[in-house]
């Protein structure tokens, strides 16, 4: 009886593992490499594009990134929330910068509708894009 249930805890543990990591990977915003490349005449440095579908109301959480980085809003809105500023909404068609260093949310600014977003970076070869 003792081996069943530690076999039955094991396999329980590692299904929630699994589960949370299934989660995690399909959230409420979901990121899809479109590009990471090289940069020519930019020893060292890569370009990097992503397209990133938020739900409704989801966010990415306070962050910042070591570079510059751009993003063009395909479909909805979004907001941007830099500390110390009042948030910023961005409609489809419309682009910004985040400025390296600053730490700020990004967020579908509606509780309805999802948005999309085209971002683009470029960063030291292995660097990290935000943190």
């Amino acid at each position: 009886m003792g081996i069943k249930l530690g076999l039955i805890f094991a396999v329980g543990i590692t299904l929630g593992v699994v589960g949370s990591q299934l989660l995690r990977a399909q959230g409420p915003l979901e990121r899809s490499e479109v590009l990471k490349t090289d940069v020519a005449g930019m020893e060292g440095q890569e370009a990097h594009m992503w397209v990133a579908e938020i739900a409704p109301g989801a966010a990415t959480g306070r962050h910042s990134h070591p570079t510059a980085r751009f993003v063009y809003v395909m479909e909805g809105s979004v907001m941007l929330e830099v500390d110390g500023k009042s948030p910023q909404i961005f409609k489809a068609g419309e682009g910004f910068q985040e400025v390296p260093d600053v730490v700020h949310n990004f967020r579908n600014a509606s509780a309805t509708v999802p948005a999309k977003a085209l971002g683009f970076q470029i960063a030291g070869k292995g660097q990290p894009l935000q943190y």
